[in-house]
């Protein structure tokens, strides 16, 4: 995508987003009801450095489509003598590997890390892809902390937000269509710990909600937010690390349709 426009919005407001032909900027039409998009950890830093004219930084929220999205370089790097590396085909950190097929859940998030043994206050941000989602299974996850690239501006969150854009583009696709296909056959299935999405709307918490009375969900201070169509305050909310969390706003968007 290179030609400047109002594209679908990659961070999931459910609005368009102004795309200048190099980033995506913060201009919504129209504006989101709250709450808002969560914002980088860090904004008053400067924009995350580009690879290839395209941004990466702070993906925290599903896109609403995954159409109109700039291509993925693969990655291959040490990070603190670490190997990993993720393409089109999957991710292997260390000693860990799966390949997007195999991919059951996901899980992303940025946490700030607390100062102790050693090391400074700052940001961590962690990535997460695995099999049999609440069961243990085999998984491959990914902790970027800020000094894990030396010598490059932000470059972090900017290898974090590449290696979410492979597995939105290669696996999240996937998983959101075959869960909704499962909803619309007539089985209830568990979309991260504590909420359950069946043929006649969610429920998680002691909180059940119809399809009529959900008017989406959002991703905002490190949870996944279900709002209500009768009220702009969300009722329902699942931590954001929780397996397949981050689905949960484009699987909603797909069973209201």
């Amino acid at each position: 995508m290179s030609q400047p426009g109002w594209y679908p919005d990659p961070y999931g407001t459910g609005s368009l987003r102004w795309w200048d032909g190099r980033i995506w900027t913060e201009r919504l039409n129209p504006e989101p009801d709250r709450p808002p998009r969560l914002r980088p950890p860090r904004p008053e830093a400067p924009p995350a450095r580009e690879v290839a004219g395209t941004a990466y930084a702070a993906p925290h929220a599903r896109r609403a489509t995954w159409e109109h999205a700039p291509s993925v370089q693969c990655l291959d790097l040490n990070l603190r003598g670490v190997h990993l590396y993720a393409d089109e085909q999957g991710v292997a950190f260390g000693n860990a590997s799966l390949t997007w097929p195999q991919v059951e859940w996901v899980a992303y998030w940025a946490a700030e890390r607390a100062a102790g043994s050693g090391h400074r206050p700052g940001t961590q941000w962690i990535f997460q892809a695995g099999r049999f989602p609440f069961r243990g299974g085999p998984r491959v996850e990914v902790v970027i902390e800020p000094d894990a690239v030396p010598g490059r501006d932000r470059e972090p969150e900017h290898v974090w937000g590449r290696l979410i854009r492979l597995c939105q583009d290669h696996a999240e696709q996937r998983l959101v269509t075959e869960l909704a296909g499962r909803v619309r056959s007539g089985d209830s299935v568990d979309v991260a710990q504590g909420l359950t999405v069946h043929p006649g709307g969610v429920r998680g918490n002691r909180v059940s909600l119809s399809w009529s009375s959900i008017s989406g969900a959002v991703v905002d201070r490190g949870r996944v937010w279900i709002q209500q169509a009768s009220s702009s305050s969300p009722i329902l909310y699942v931590p954001q690390q929780n397996p397949n969390a981050v689905l949960i706003p484009a699987l909603l968007a797909q069973l209201k349709h």
